[in-house]
């Protein structure tokens, strides 16, 4: 896949998380840490221009135990 998107946009540098120091194994986990801080602190965790949301919006939940 790699392989094709750099053939498709040969004008845009394509690679791995691996060459920015982030194990592709990691990348899910990283992601739902992510998400889990952005909504601990009251933030949107959306791009309303990238998801279609109507706006930004908390992803998630918080519920104590």
């Amino acid at each position: 896949m790699l392989n094709k998107l750099a053939e498709l946009l040969p004008q845009i540098a394509v690679s791995t998380t691996d060459a920015l120091g982030l194990s592709a194994d990691w990348v899910e986990a990283v992601a739902f840490a992510w998400i889990a801080q952005r909504t601990l602190d009251g933030l949107p965790g959306n791009l309303p221009e990238v998801t279609g949301a109507h706006g930004p919006r908390l992803l998630g939940a918080i519920y104590p135990a």
